[in-house]
């Protein structure tokens, strides 16, 4: 049985050094990814969650640029979403954290032809032309703070490529393809402007340079393991050769493929950490703002969550249907149902003066059976933004809690 055994794994060993030959892997340096998180070219875009997306101004004076223009705003509109990492509004929208705009500066074209000669085999002389069309193209795009107009920052990118043909030059290729090649190439980095990325490095894996035909083979097939992505199996093959036959490549690579593995999880444990970073503070508000509420007030009572005023009125609404959500959940408190008519009316009359009339939201609270309202809003814009908090009683009109959170 032991030599059926040791026969089918001669032939399993052959077999995989066979096939790598054959693909061509003996003697090719093999790369392993070492990852890292990137963080944004643009200082400042983590403060940004609504992102307004202008389209791209021509302002190279050509009808070349327009059409650049149209082309660059599709991708930075198919683009920037793709990311999820941003919740896209209007660029005149109030609740805009930043807006992203992009200027199309200069679209140049340049034609050149140039003669010459060559001999050909009967020693004939061939003169021939040249034709070369040269494009050129600079433009810039960045993301302005919507509350301050001051640039979060600004990237500018700038490119030539060029055209040739003999004898022909209606075959040379037209200025707007060459221009939206050099945008392509330019385009590239997009997103890395804009949100934090994983990023790899490659290290490479050192050869064998033992003449032990075993430790080679063996070797080999741990290479072929790592080929085929399968590094922790590697990992223990190397480490095997490295204590049986002391081969320092053996446990140099070892050490590569930990650290690959490693960076990979915490590359990704980063990028988890910046999301929730993100996320995080309105789901901590949320939970401060419950837990104040229900702290605060005698259990049973009827309360009326109003929202007045408020630089983000999206996050406040969805920041207020989460708060109402765990209140009703948790059992303690009773809420007057938000979509109470005179409720309503009350948000949208304060929302449109911009001043909150503690008086008149008491004589709605009183119609609707509530002894405290809460009233809540957002002030502030980006790092500085704030969740606030007021709780009046609407028996006494006095001011049973005040506080804010950030968000």
């Amino acid at each position: 049985m032991g030599t059926k055994i040791k026969s089918f794994r001669i032939i399993v060993i052959g077999a995989v050094i066979t096939l790598m030959w054959g693909l061509g892997l003996a003697g090719c340096a093999t790369y392993v990814p070492i990852k890292s998180v990137k963080m944004p070219t643009i200082n400042g875009m983590d403060t940004v969650r609504n992102l307004g997306i202008r389209d791209f101004e021509n302002r190279s004076g050509n009808s070349a640029g327009a059409q650049l223009a149209y082309y660059l705003t599709d991708i930075a509109k198919s683009r920037i979403p793709a990311t999820g990492k941003f919740t896209i509004v209007a660029p005149n929208d109030p609740n805009a954290d930043g807006v992203f705009f992009g200027e199309i500066r200069n679209v140049a074209s340049r034609d050149s032809s140039s003669r010459d000669s060559y001999k050909d085999k009967s020693g004939n002389t061939i003169t021939y032309t040249t034709y070369t069309r040269e494009v050129y193209v600079e433009f810039v795009y960045g993301v302005n703070n919507a509350r301050t107009n001051m640039p979060f920052g600004t990237i500018q990118k700038r490119g030539s490529t060029s055209s040739s043909i003999r004898d022909d030059p209606s075959e040379l290729t037209d200025t707007l393809t060459l221009a939206r090649n050099i945008v392509d190439s330019q385009i590239s980095s997009l997103v890395r402007d804009l949100v934090p990325i994983i990023v790899s490095t490659n290290r490479e894996l050192m050869n064998e340079t033992s003449k032990d035909k075993t430790v080679k083979q063996l070797m080999k097939i741990a290479l072929a393991l790592v080929k085929n992505g399968n590094y922790e199996e590697a990992i223990r093959q190397y480490d095997e050769i490295a204590d049986k036959y002391g081969s320092v490549a053996a446990k140099t690579n070892a050490g590569i493929l930990r650290e690959s593995i490693a960076s990979d999880a915490a590359a990704n444990a980063k990028i988890a950490q910046l999301d929730s970073e993100r996320s995080g503070l309105a789901a901590k508000a949320v939970k401060n703002t419950v837990d104040t509420v229900n702290s605060k007030l005698p259990s049973g009572a009827i309360i009326m969550i109003m929202k007045t005023s408020s630089t983000d009125l999206n996050i406040l609404n969805d920041v207020l249907d989460q708060v109402t959500t765990a209140i009703v959940q948790g059992g303690k408190l009773k809420v007057v149902d938000r979509s109470n008519q005179a409720l309503i009316n009350a948000e949208q009359q304060f929302q449109l003066s911009g001043n909150v009339d503690d008086n008149t939201a008491v004589s709605i609270g009183k119609q609707l059976g509530a002894k405290y309202i809460v009233f809540c809003w957002i002030s502030g814009a980006s790092s500085s933004r704030r969740l606030n908090l007021r709780i009046v009683n609407i028996e006494t009109g006095q001011i049973t809690d005040q506080t804010n959170f950030e968000i």
